[in-house]
């Protein structure tokens, strides 16, 4: 398959045609050149890859941008545009939200010069299929620095991105059922983690003791079609016996997935005439109903369907769902066993209660207790008193509760207060600690006094041992959930990661032999276009020379445009030419005195140090490991910008290094005009240019060959600027020891 056909060459310069276009009219006469070139070049790149002109039409597509733009050829996706693709795919953000034809990188670039990479999703309308793409999209400017086309590469990053979402499906899910024993409220709350991620409909039923199970969750976007599904289920409950759906796995324990719904299935399967139309209604592409499965027992289901969104349910998505299942299950369960656990609790502290009740009585008026054998028991008051003052009621009472318990019982006598409850500790001679609860009631006299206050105290001790073991039961199997949950997301990771691992090193195989092809292409298109563009600007300056003041001032000027766009154009060929060279032609990394590359990058700058009136300040520099004449080369264009982006004042440099370890940091400072901190990334793109030509020369490729040249040297490189002011571009480099003499 073939790519479609570039940009066409213009034989002749239309008369209506700007002047200043001549540099993008030259350009593509030089694209033609190298057509075979690109054309086996770009057919085998797995990244798509097309180009836009200004009207946002498409005049260049390879394969793989076909491929993944869902046409049948590159010929075809020139033909029909970016326009079809909004025409077969509904095109979304990460969240989910849609995407106009304007927000698209590609069509930035064109309107605003610039766009941010992004992840779209790529959703079939037809099928509900979604792809994952990582667009990136980069100007080409002409020779007045207007965007003429905007180039755009498309990743294919469906695996990376679903594994990524399921992963963090499953870790929310977790974190919702391990954080509260609400248990109804825990299983809607998990449901909408699936609506809309993976499904459109999500219904979670739980087994019952009277009835075969009953809804806690049914969750869709729209609430109209949430009343329709209860509707239906009204009006159509499931058999028992059923041979499919909710109780039928409630039944066996085993899930059902149904990939395609068919109308035919609908048919088949409805009531009447009434329950067909809401069956159609509700408009369901894709089912499964999967079993919340926790100790050998089927505690409930969970279903989840397709509908408006065309997306089909297939084995992957039903091994995530039930890895979902199985976990809220477990939660499920838990919950249970926590009730069961308070409600045996329950009853054994009644049971106990009933016979460890004191009874007592206080006379206000006075001013005597009198008590029960059991709260003598209780309380550790010597037997057969049966009464006495507050001061022998409180006596083996913790030292300090007394003052408590007496302040609460006088605020109740105090206020007329009908009831009274305080809870308290008591120390027989034992030495033992027990829980004393006590609840009384006051009574008032005729004249509405308070009179006495009777009541009784239970001996709590062993319920709240009880609650206590309980609690600490189902904290024990909670964390043991956790710790099944963990092993199993530890062991999802890794296989997840292993599997990443290994599409990475597949990928950067696939990138290093792109890089090396894209390089070479470079290389050679760069040094097979020379002689043509030779060719080019020989005839242009003779022009000049023979006809310059003979025709009129048009061609004079057109004549000027032609002869500086063939110099630009040159100036950039052979910049491409040293940029492919850095990592085709460079040297051994050895070790080498960065002194002596500063020597040569100087004396390279000399008459350009001399007609600027640069003053250079160079402190010592170490012993590095790299190549010399690439390193040479890299401080001679961190110098050379530092000399040509100069404002009013003579440029003053100063270059000097730190080493940190094995780490040398170098800096290039200058007190020129500075860059926006926007600009700090972008500067280093090949051919991103910050200032039009005519005011700074240049091809846009000085400082992306710096990059390189550091990168080939395990390094990295960064600029920190104040606009006006100045600016310091780092660069770092492995350390290396002098050679002793």
């Amino acid at each position: 398959m073939s790519t479609a056909a570039l940009p066409p060459s213009h034989p002749s310069l239309p008369e209506d045609r700007p002047a200043g276009n001549l540099g993008a009219e030259m350009l593509a006469r030089l694209f033609e050149q190298a057509r075979p070139l690109v054309d086996a070049l770009f057919a085998q790149v797995n990244d798509g890859v097309t180009v836009q002109e200004q009207d946002f039409s498409l005049c260049f597509a390879n394969p793989a941008a076909a491929r993944i733009l869902g046409a049948a050829s590159p010929e075809e996706l020139v033909r029909t545009g970016s326009g079809r693709v909004f025409e077969r795919y509904d095109v979304l953000d990460t969240a989910g939200h849609p995407l106009s034809l304007e927000q698209l990188p590609g069509r930035q670039v064109i309107t605003h010069g610039s766009a941010p990479e992004r992840v779209l999703r790529f959703r079939d309308k037809h099928t509900g299929e979604e792809i994952w793409s990582r667009v990136s999209s980069a100007p080409v400017r002409d020779t007045r620095g207007q965007v003429v086309y905007a180039i755009n590469v498309f990743r294919d990053v469906t695996e990376v991105m679903r594994t990524e979402e399921r992963l963090s499906l499953l870790a929310g899910a977790g974190e919702l059922l391990s954080a509260s024993l609400d248990l109804e409220g825990t299983l809607a709350a998990t449901a909408r983690l699936l609506v809309p991620r993976l499904a459109d409909w999500c219904a979670v039923h739980l087994a019952g003791d009277s009835i075969p199970s009953r809804q806690v969750a049914s969750i869709h976007m729209d609430p109209a079609k949430v009343e329709l599904a209860r509707r239906l289920a009204e009006l159509y409950p499931t058999a028992p016996g059923a041979r499919s759906g909710i109780n039928h796995v409630m039944r066996t324990g085993q899930p059902e997935l149904t990939s395609d719904i068919t109308d035919a299935m609908l048919v088949a399967a409805a009531r009447g005439e009434e329950h067909l139309r809401i069956l159609r209604e509700l408009g369901l592409r894709s089912l499964m109903v999967v079993p919340l499965n926790a100790r050998g027992r089927t505690l409930g289901t969970l279903s989840v369907a397709t509908a408006e969104s065309l997306r089909r349910l297939g084995p992957e998505e039903l091994r995530l769902v039930e890895e979902l299942a199985r976990r809220a299950a477990l939660a499920v369960d838990n919950a249970r066993l926590y009730t069961e656990a308070k409600r045996a609790q329950t009853r054994q502290a009644v049971a106990l209660e009933a016979g460890r009740m004191g009874a007592w009585e206080w006379d206000i008026q006075a001013q005597r207790v009198t008590w029960s054998p059991e709260l003598e028991r209780i309380h550790g008051i010597p037997e057969g008193s049966f009464g006495g003052s507050f001061e022998d009621y409180q006596s083996d009472m913790h030292p300090e509760d007394r003052e408590r318990v007496l302040t609460s019982i006088q605020r109740v006598v105090a206020e007329l207060q009908p009831e009274h409850h305080v809870q308290y500790r008591i120390v027989p001679p034992d030495g033992r600690v027990l829980q004393v609860e006590a609840h009384g009631r006051l009574t008032l006299d005729e004249q509405g006094r308070p009179s006495r206050l009777t009541g009784v105290c239970t001996d709590i001790t062993e319920r709240l041992t009880l609650e206590e073991d309980a609690r600490r039961l189902v904290r024990e199997q909670t964390a043991r959930a956790e710790a099944e949950r963990a092993r199993q997301h530890t062991a999802e990771l890794l296989a997840s990661l292993e599997k990443t691992q290994t599409e990475l090193a597949q990928r950067a195989q696939e990138l290093t032999r792109s890089n090396a092809d894209l390089e070479q292409f470079a290389y050679v298109a760069s040094h097979d276009l020379q002689e043509p563009l030779r060719m080019v600007a020989s005839y242009v300056q003779l022009l000049s020379r023979r006809y310059k003041g003979k025709l009129d001032a048009d061609a004079d000027e057109f004549i000027r445009y032609a002869v500086d766009g063939a110099t630009r154009m040159q100036a950039l060929i052979n910049d491409l030419l040293a940029y492919s060279r850095v990592g085709t032609r460079g040297k051994e990394l050895v070790t080498v005195p960065l002194e002596r590359g500063m020597e040569r990058a100087l004396s390279h700058l000399r008459l350009a140090l001399q007609e600027s009136g640069a003053e250079v300040k160079v402190e010592p520099l170490p012993w590095v490991k790299g190549d010399e004449t690439q390193l040479a080369q890299l401080l001679q264009n961190l110098v050379g910008n530092a000399v040509k982006f100069r404002g009013e004042r003579p440029p003053s440099i100063r270059v000097s290094a730190q080493q940190e370890g094995d780490t040398v940091t170098v800096a290039v400072e200058d007190n020129g005009i500075g860059i926006e901190p926007q600009y700090y990334e972008r500067i280093f793109a090949i051919f991103q240019r910050l200032h039009g030509k005519e005011e700074y020369p240049g091809t846009g490729i000085g400082l992306s060959i710096c990059k390189k040249i550091v990168e080939r040297h395990g390094g990295r490189i960064w600029v920190e600027s104040t606009p006006g002011q100045g600016s310091t571009f780092r660069f770092t480099l492995g350390a290396a020891e002098a050679p002793r003499a």
